[in-house]
C-alpha cells in the first residue's frame, strides 16, 4: 500500500522506511488520526500547505461514511459548503459526467429540501479519497490502531500504535467519529445528553417529540412516500403493545424493547443515537449477491415488527418497502437504504461503542449487522408480512462490486454520535437556531435538528421511541461554527484539534454532524495546525485574522450574510419585552393533541404549537389574559405564517360586551412594518373572564398559535404611526 520510499509531495525532504508496516517510529509535522472523510481532507490540506503528514486509519478503507454507504448525501444548503469538501464532491460527480450547482439551494418535493442530491456509488467515492491522498503525498497507515498517547504537560509528543509503531508530530488532529484520540489525550468530553436546563435548550436530554408519539389514524402517503406536512411512511408510530403476552406486563418485554424508566422530559440522560449500516443494494441480477440471514436467525425476535405491520394494515396502509426503509436511487441500478421506525437502527446497541475497545466494537457491529440481516430476511419471507413488501424486498441484493472485501456488506458502521469534547466554547441550540452567533467562524452548518432514537422503550403501556427529534432550526439559515469548538481547553492539550467529536451539546451536534460540514471543520483545523507550527504557538493562540484570510483564499465559506459581514443573531422576544398583556403559547389551555415546534421563526419565545393539520374541529387553544385594568385593548394573534397554514382559521374572542368570531388567513404575514396585525379593539373587564380561543374547525391547513397580545389602544396607535417601537425584530 505504501512504497518503500515515501516522498512527501509538498516538501523536498525524502523519508525512507523499510515499509509502512515495519517502520517503528515516524516523525511528521501533522498526524491525523482517523481516515474519515474529514480525516482525508485534513491530511490533504496540511500536505498542500507544505507539511509532512501521516494519516492513521484503524480500518482498511478511507472516507468513513461518505464511502461507507452514506451515498445519498445530506448536505443542508450546498451554498454553505466550500473548500476541499466542494472540490471532493465536484470531482466525485464528474466521474459520472455530471456537474453540481453550488450556487442554488435544494428544492423540497413534499419533504426536506436536502438529501440525495449528490448520490454516488461507494466504491467510486472511496477511489476519489484514495486519489486525493496519493496526489498530496500523504503517508497513510491502514489497520493501525491507537494504543496510548504520550504527553509532556499539555502537549502530545507522540501516539503509540499497534505493532510497536509510533508517530511523533508537532500537531495532531482527531478526525474519528468517536473522539478516540481526544479521550486518550485526557481532554474533557461527555457522553451525556445534557439536561435542557444546562444550556437553556429545548430538545436536549430525555425527549419525547409530539409528532412521534404513538397514535392511530395516520394519513396515507403520496407518491413520494410522505403524508401532507412532509412526514414519511418510514416514520410511523403506533401504540404497540410491548409485552410478550399482550396486556400482561408480567410476561416480560418483547425483543427490540429495552427495559428502563421513561424518565422526565428534559432531564439529563446517558445514551447516543442509534447506529445502523447504510446499505447499498442493487436490483441488477447480474451484479447481485443474496442477503443471507444470520446463522442464529429467529423470527420471534421480530414479533414487534409483526405488530407494527398489524397496526399499519388496520390503519388502511397499502404497505411496500418504503414502510421499512426510505431508499434513494444511485447510479447503475443501486439504491441507498436509510432507516425507519423499524429499519436498520438498533437503539441501545450503540451505547457502549464510543468507549469500547476495537475488539468490542467488532462485536457490536456484528450484532447490528445480524439484526439488520435478520430483519431483511423476515420482511422477505415471513407470512405475516404483506405480499407487496415481500415482493419488493426480494428484488434487492448486495452488489458484487461494492465492499468486495466484506461480501457486499458495508465495512463502516454509521456512527451518528460518539464522544463530544467539552471545551471553552460549546456549540448549543442557541448557535444552531441563530440566537447566538459563534465568533471566529471556521465553517457553516445548515442542516436541521436530526436526532435518531436513543431508546425504544415501554411508556404508558405502549412502545415509544425516546430521544427522536426531526425538526428545523426555527427557519434560521446557515450558522457559524466557532474555532473554539475544535480546540480543547489549553490546560488540557495545546497541540490537538478535534473536528468530528467537536465541542457541542447533544442536539447542536445533531445538526452539525453532516459529513460535508465535518469535512469543512477538518480542513479548517488542518490550516490552523499549519499556522500554529509556523508561528510556534499553541493551537489556542493561532491568529484568527491570518487563519480567516487563508481559509477564504482556499474557498471556505465562513459567513452567510450576503454583505460579507458577520451574521446577526436572531433576537428572541419574551413576554416581558413587549407592551401590554402578552401570553406565550405555553400558557394556552389546549384541547386535543397539539405539537410544539420550532420549524419556522417564532415571534414570541423559541417555539410555537400547531394542530398537525389533523383532527378538524377537535382542537382548540384558549388564552385567558389576567386583566388588571379594565378597558379597551387591541387584540393580536401571534403565529409564524407559512404557505401550508390554514386560510380559514377560526378565532373566538370573549370580552365584556359579548363574543365575536372571525376567520383569519394564517398564510398572510402577522407583522406589517414590524407591528402585528390587529384582530380589532375589544373591551375587557377586570379579571380572567375574557379569552381568545383559536380552533381548527373547518380549517384548510395547519392551524398555528405562538401567542396572544392585548395592547392598550393608545400604545397600539403610537406603534402604527411610528412614534413607539413595537418590540418585534425585523
Amino acid at each position: 500500500m505504501v512504497n518503500d520510499i515515501i516522498r512527501w509531495a509538498a516538501g523536498l525532504a525524502v523519508f525512507v522506511f523499510a515499509s509502512a508496516a515495519s517502520a517503528t517510529e515516524m516523525k511528521a509535522d501533522v498526524c491525523v488520526y482517523g481516515g474519515t472523510s474529514g480525516g482525508v481532507v485534513a491530511a490533504v490540506q496540511a500536505a498542500r500547505m507544505g507539511k509532512r503528514v501521516v494519516l492513521v486509519e484503524p480500518g482498511r478503507h478511507l472516507g468513513g461514511m461518505t464511502s461507507g454507504g452514506l451515498s445519498a448525501v445530506d448536505i443542508g444548503d450546498p451554498r454553505s459548503i466550500g473548500g476541499i469538501a466542494r472540490e471532493y464532491f465536484t470531482r466525485l460527480v464528474a466521474t459520472y459526467g455530471k456537474a453540481l450547482n453550488w450556487d442554488h439551494a435544494f428544492e423540497g418535493r413534499g419533504g426536506p429540501a436536502t438529501g440525495g442530491a449528490y448520490s454516488i456509488e461507494p466504491h467510486v467515492a472511496e477511489r476519489v479519497f484514495d486519489n486525493m491522498v496519493l496526489e498530496a503525498g500523504v503517508l497513510v497507515l491502514r489497520e493501525t490502531m491507537l494504543e496510548a498517547v504520550e504527553k509532556e504537560g499539555a502537549r502530545i509528543i507522540q501516539i503509540r500504535l499497534n505493532n510497536d509503531r509510533a508517530v511523533q508530530a508537532k500537531m495532531f488532529i482527531d478526525a474519528t467519529y468517536e473522539g478516540d484520540l481526544l479521550a486518550a489525550a485526557g481532554v474533557s468530553y461527555t457522553l451525556v445528553r445534557e439536561a435542557n436546563a444546562k444550556y437553556d435548550e429545548q430538545y436536549n436530554g430525555i425527549h419525547y417529540t409530539d409528532k412521534y408519539k404513538p397514535r392511530t389514524g395516520h394519513k396515507q402517503p403520496g407518491e413520494n412516500g410522505r403524508v401532507p406536512g412532509g412526514q414519511g411512511v418510514w416514520d410511523r408510530d403506533f401504540p404497540l403493545d410491548p409485552f410478550i403476552i399482550k396486556g400482561d406486563p408480567s410476561s416480560g418485554l418483547l425483543p427490540l424493547v429495552a427495559a428502563g424508566d421513561a424518565g422526565q422530559q428534559g432531564e439529563a440522560a446517558p445514551g447516543v443515537m442509534a447506529y445502523c449500516f447504510r446499505l447499498c443494494l442493487t436490483t441488477d441480477k447480474a451484479n447481485m449477491l443474496p442477503i443471507t440471514p444470520p446463522s442464529a436467525y429467529d423470527p420471534a425476535r421480530y414479533e414487534l415488527v409483526a405488530r407494527f405491520i398489524e397496526a399499519c394494515l388496520a390503519n388502511g396502509d397499502q404497505m411496500d418497502l418504503r414502510w421499512f426503509s426510505k431508499h434513494d436511487p444511485l447510479p447503475n441500478e443501486k439504491w441507498d437504504f436509510n432507516t425507519a421506525t423499524f429499519g436498520g437502527n438498533l437503539p441501545g446497541a450503540s451505547w457502549d461503542w464510543p468507549e469500547a475497545n476495537y475488539t468490542r466494537r467488532v462485536q457490536i457491529a456484528k450484532e447490528i449487522e445480524d439484526y439488520h440481516r435478520g430483519l431483511l430476511h423476515f420482511l422477505a419471507t415471513d407470512a405475516r408480512v404483506p405480499t407487496g413488501v415481500r415482493n419488493d424486498i426480494q428484488r434487492f441484493g448486495l452488489p458484487q462490486d461494492e465492499f468486495i472485501d466484506n461480501g457486499g456488506w458495508p465495512h463502516q458502521l454509521y456512527i451518528r454520535e460518539g464522544r463530544r469534547m467539552v471545551s471553552d466554547l460549546v456549540m448549543t441550540e442557541h448557535h444552531t437556531f441563530g440566537r447566538t452567533i459563534a465568533s471566529h467562524s471556521i465553517g457553516l452548518g445548515s442542516y436541521g435538528t436530526d436526532v435518531h432514537e436513543v431508546r425504544r422503550i415501554a411508556k404508558d403501556g405502549v412502545v415509544i421511541r425516546e430521544g427522536k427529534v426531526a425538526s428545523g432550526r426555527g427557519g434560521f439559515g446557515p450558522y457559524q461554527i466557532g474555532y473554539g469548538a475544535i480546540v480543547p481547553k489549553q490546560v488540557e492539550c495545546n497541540n490537538l484539534f478535534v473536528t468530528f467529536a467537536l465541542s457541542a451539546s447533544h442536539t447542536a451536534f445533531a445538526s452539525i454532524r453532516m459529513e460535508p460540514v465535518l469535512m469543512v471543520t477538518s480542513q479548517s483545523a488542518a490550516t490552523a495546525a499549519c499556522l500554529a507550527i509556523d508561528a510556534n504557538v499553541p493551537v489556542q493562540h493561532v491568529s484568527y485574522e491570518i487563519l480567516k484570510s487563508r481559509l477564504l483564499a482556499d474557498g471556505q465559506v465562513l459567513s452567510w450574510a450576503s454583505t460579507g459581514v458577520d451574521a446577526i443573531a436572531r433576537k428572541t422576544r419574551r413576554t416581558g419585552d413587549l407592551p401590554g398583556i402578552v401570553l406565550d403559547d405555553d400558557s394556552a389551555e389546549f384541547i386535543g393533541t397539539w405539537t410544539k415546534s420550532s420549524g419556522q421563526p417564532s415571534l414570541l419565545g423559541t417555539a410555537y404549537h400547531h394542530d398537525g393539520g389533523a383532527g378538524r374541529g377537535e382542537k382548540s387553544a384558549k388564552f385567558r389574559p389576567n386583566i388588571l385594568v379594565a378597558g379597551d385593548y387591541e387584540v393580536r394573534l401571534l403565529y409564524p405564517w407559512h404557505e401550508n397554514r390554514s386560510t380559514k382559521t377560526k378565532v373566538v374572542i370573549q370580552c365584556a360586551t359579548g363574543s365575536e368570531t372571525m376567520v383569519i388567513n394564517q398564510q398572510q404575514p402577522v407583522l406589517i412594518n414590524r407591528v402585528p396585525q390587529s384582530l380589532g379593539t375589544f373591551r375587557f373587564a377586570e379579571g380572567r373572564s375574557g379569552y381568545v380561543m383559536v380552533t381548527n374547525e373547518a380549517a384548510d391547513g395547519y392551524v398555528v398559535v405562538d401567542g396572544v397580545q392585548l395592547v392598550p389602544i393608545e400604545i397600539a396607535r403610537q406603534e402604527r404611526i411610528g412614534q413607539r417601537d413595537s418590540g418585534y425584530a425585523n
